[in-house]
């Protein structure tokens, strides 16, 4: 029954990322959004939900120290698997799909990603800072926290205001539009709906709630479901909470970039996980900031993995962006976030 329900999510929420692109790129359509407002904010923010409410729910919820190791183990792990496995992973697609796509680059908006890349290298220095700032330094650790929440509120409203109008062109009619198989009158044309060919706004934003609603459906239960069956084999707790969990919770941005490397939008693809990587380093971080003692002790082995994990996040981003250009992404960046891993995944299997 787990296998059978392990595989049942990993469905929903290939599906749930299936509609949520599609719904996002209409969302951007209908309200002229650019690329970076697509993917960075609105793509990424709604993918990161599921792994950002492990940390939360493990804090307050689960309490005391076990629930705070899970929650910065989480919190911590997420940028780090964004910047090592995510990015190879489109790598690997943009091979994968080298005959669809007659390329084997990525053609990118560099200005757009090297600026994701700049607060993202920013904001989680800030968070390195603060956690190996010793604990009498409480209140220095807690304005470093209280200045994330602003830092991405500046990035959110400059990625809005700046960059070109995402482009239209090969976008699918929505989803949920051709389910219903409805076609809007033209005398119920008003400045809701524009186009009578096009579907109307609430039903475009209903696709994307209700998508994303899948999506962290979908992810909770892969989460448990990787519990149960990795205690039923004996795994190591270390390498579940450090490797495993980590990956099924990036699992929307992972299949979601795959998806809009396959239909070529690769400034898309690569923004969901570089504005996935800076609302990571802002948001969950202020959570664990703010509500745990937010320090590491690299005497301690499980604390010594975490820190390694922030060291090659921030290699990992200062590699992208070194290797990004005004228009590429150069596939050596992309392909030595695998590296990184193996790396750290072999560390992890000398630790234990």
């Amino acid at each position: 029954m787990d296998i059978i329900i392990f595989l049942l999510s990993f469905a929903v929420i290939l599906a749930g990322c299936e509609f949520f692109t599609n719904g996002v790129e209409w969302t951007g359509k209908r309200f002229n959004l650019s690329e970076g407002a697509i993917g960075s904010v609105l793509a990424a923010v709604g993918t990161a939900l599921p792994e950002t409410l492990v940390p939360l729910i493990a804090i307050l919820m689960l309490g005391g120290d076990a629930g705070a190791e899970i929650g910065v183990g989480a919190i911590l792990g997420a940028p780090f698997m964004l910047s090592t496995l995510a990015i190879f992973i489109c790598g690997l697609s943009v091979l994968i799909f080298a005959r669809r796509r007659n390329t084997r680059t990525l053609h990118i908006n560099g200005h757009l990603i090297r600026r994701d890349l700049v607060f993202f290298l920013l904001a989680y220095s800030l968070a390195a800072i603060a956690a190996f700032v010793p604990p009498s330094l409480g209140l220095f650790k807690t304005l470093l926290g209280f200045t994330l929440i602003p830092l991405y509120i500046v990035y959110t409203i400059y990625t809005l205001k700046t960059g070109e109008v995402g482009s239209s062109e090969g976008l699918k009619a929505l989803y949920f539009d051709s389910v219903i198989k409805r076609c809007i009158p033209k005398k119920s044309l008003d400045k809701d709906c524009p186009d009578p060919r096009e579907p109307a706004t609430a039903l475009i934003l209903i696709q994307v709630f209700a998508s994303l609603g899948a999506i962290i459906l979908g992810a909770n239960l892969f989460v448990n479901q990787i519990n149960e069956i990795a205690t039923f084999i004996g795994i190591n707790p270390l390498i579940l909470s450090l490797i495993i969990s980590p990956i099924a919770t990036e699992l929307p941005e992972k299949f979601n970039s795959m998806l809009w490397i396959r239909e070529r939008k690769d400034t898309f693809a690569i923004g969901n996980i570089t504005g996935a990587m800076v609302f990571q380093s802002c948001i969950p971080v202020t959570i664990g900031i703010l509500l745990t003692n937010w320090h590491l002790d690299i005497a301690n082995k499980v604390e010594f993995l975490e820190a390694v994990t922030i060291g090659i996040a921030l290699f990992s981003g200062a590699v992208l962006y070194w290797r990004s250009s005004h228009k590429e992404l150069k596939m050596s960046g992309l392909m030595l976030g695998g590296v990184l891993y193996l790396l750290f995944f072999a560390l992890v299997i000398i630790s234990i």
